[in-house]
């Protein structure tokens, strides 16, 4: 809506995207997103604004019709599941074939998550290691071979 309103303000051919989200302190990507979300049902928004569906799970269950997105509602009210990245994609691309069904919902949204794993490792530890002329993705090569080698003495 925001967008929508800075658009009209006065400007002879509008806003970009990067100029509302300037303006707004965020970038034009944040703004699209928000353009999108803005497509979701009123219970699809609350759950986005109460945190319990993710932004960029909400932008990929924005493209879907309003009679898919019931059906997401009422299984997610259902449940209580929530909704992972590969999950949100899934149903983005079943909807755009229009082969999005309720029980298709449910198999999917019923789907065990996968665990992610992120380790982050402080910029002080590894420079104990790496000279200021390797690269992050230099870094990340020499660890990873190092893993594979003690994984192939374990």
């Amino acid at each position: 809506m925001k967008y929508e309103a800075m658009k009209h303000q006065g400007s002879r051919g509008g806003s970009t995207l990067d100029e509302v989200g300037e303006a707004a302190g965020e970038s034009g990507k944040t703004v699209q997103r928000y353009v999108w979300l803005a497509r979701l049902s009123d219970e699809l928004l609350g759950m986005v604004d109460a945190k319990k569906i993710g932004i960029a799970q909400g932008v990929d269950i924005s493209f879907l019709s309003e009679e898919q997105q019931q059906y997401v509602t009422v299984i997610l009210q259902e449940t209580g599941a929530s909704v992972s990245n590969a999950q949100a994609a899934k149903l983005k691309e079943y909807g755009k074939s229009g082969e999005l069904t309720l029980a298709m919902v449910r198999l999917i949204l019923a789907e065990e998550k996968p665990k992610e794993r992120k380790v982050t490792i402080k910029g002080d530890k590894i420079s104990r290691y790496f000279s200021e002329d390797y690269s992050s993705d230099d870094i990340e090569g020499i660890i990873i071979q190092l893993l594979e080698e003690w994984q192939s003495r374990q």
